[in-house]
């Protein structure tokens, strides 16, 4: 529905004003409700975790919460999920309606929020309670927010200032990431330099899940390349045509055995992933996939444009390329914070230009050019992120239980 609405107001100046009243108001009403719900105490053991507003069941704060799963915590574990979504939770996780009221009661009464997007605008957080912001990027590509204040549009302006203020932790996986949210998110406060926890599983063996995505999409024996790319201000598809027959072959010449193509849209384009195009057995639509970690731990090869998902990927070495058809206009609408064509990724704008990358990949190169980029941003992955935020958590609710 929010992504519906944006595209409505990106169409009309008047009705994009309109609609950033009207935005406003609900926070104002979504203000009363939390107040409301403040006649419930807080309980102290309870952590509501969201990803996606509701729309899955992945991201940062799932691992978090494997985590405090793994180790047996005495928490009561809340997720927020949109009605009718079709989402299978861990057994120690309780859905809960992600509407209004529900949220409003489960966030007013929870001791620590995790999230990998904003709370809506208006939420209100109680003394003694916790909020931390994972985000649902990397350090990536596209600049954010405080850094193209003349492309940024009212409605993220609004809401990421108001959560920058009540929230309590960061979590970022670079030096350069740490300085984005100083600057580009207005945050002031208290930054974790673990990593991500959604990369720990890049640390890991990972037999069991390469072997869960391969059974789910009916792929064993073959190798997969996984294109994702991200999405545009109007949320079109054009950018995304590719000859994925044509660029599945080049795999199969370049690198060897029998190879098929994921195709997995971003959220935002959730809608569009079944009419954007024909799928067949070696073409295959990967869009309703939940954990995109999944995807990029069993994936041989990734193909995306401008998405932080690349910069997630290459912490397993593994190849990565970039198709940009739409570069130029792209950078004019958001800008990027490296030159596009240094970056380790072999990068095409066409598709005889994806064929020559392809054909011409050499690792020895790109090995070389990702430790750089590694050094260049003061990368931290080593696998212990959700030890640590977990550690975080504990602290504060350890310390508060001695206090008294």
């Amino acid at each position: 529905m929010i992504d519906r609405i944006k595209r409505f107001a990106n169409q009309n100046k008047i009705c994009y004003y309109i609609i950033y009243v009207l935005f406003n108001i609900y926070g104002l009403f979504f203000s009363v409700l939390c107040f409301m719900m403040r006649v419930f105490p807080i309980q102290k053991n309870k952590i509501v975790c969201c990803n996606m507003k509701g729309k899955r069941y992945g991201d940062n704060p799932k691992y978090i919460v494997d985590e405090i799963l793994r180790e047996h915590l005495p928490y009561e574990i809340v997720w927020l999920i949109k009605k009718d979504t079709d989402i299978d939770l861990p057994e120690g996780i309780r859905p809960a309606n992600y509407n209004p009221f529900s949220m409003a009661y489960e966030l007013t009464t929870a001791k620590i929020w995790i999230d990998s997007n904003t709370k809506p605008l208006g939420v209100l957080k109680r003394k003694g309670q916790y909020y931390i912001q994972t985000w649902h990027g990397s350090y990536g590509l596209k600049k954010m927010y405080g850094d193209i204040p003349d492309k940024m549009n009212l409605f993220d302006k609004r809401n990421i200032q108001y959560n920058s203020k009540i929230q309590d932790l960061f979590v970022s996986n670079s030096t350069f990431y740490s300085e984005i949210y100083r600057r580009a998110f207005w945050y002031k406060g208290e930054i974790l330099q673990s990593g991500s926890p959604r990369n720990d599983i890049f640390f890991t063996e990972n037999n069991e899940c390469i072997a869960k995505v391969q059974d789910y999409f009916h792929t064993q024996g073959k190798k997969m390349a996984l294109y994702a790319p991200t999405y545009r201000n109007d949320f079109g598809t054009d950018a995304y045509r590719l000859d994925f027959e044509r660029m599945r072959k080049n795999f199969e010449k370049r690198f060897g055995g029998e190879w098929v193509i994921l195709v997995r849209l971003h959220p935002h384009n959730l809608m569009d992933a079944e009419q954007f195009m024909q799928y067949n057995d070696t073409i295959i639509n990967a869009t309703s996939y939940s954990v995109m970690q999944e995807l990029l731990v069993a994936c041989d090869v990734l193909i995306s444009d401008y998405s932080s998902c690349m910069f997630d990927f290459v912490t397993t070495g593994k190849p990565c390329f970039m198709y940009a058809s739409d570069a130029a206009q792209y950078k004019e609408e958001h800008d990027f914070y490296f030159n596009i064509y240094e970056l380790p990724f072999p990068l095409a704008e066409n598709n005889d230009e994806m064929e020559d990358r392809i054909l011409k990949f050499d690792e020895t190169v790109y090995e070389d050019n990702l430790q750089k980029l590694f050094h260049q941003v003061g990368l931290c992955e080593n696998g212990a992120a959700c030890k640590q935020v977990v550690e975080w958590i504990q602290t504060r609710l350890i310390s508060e239980v001695k206090g008294k």
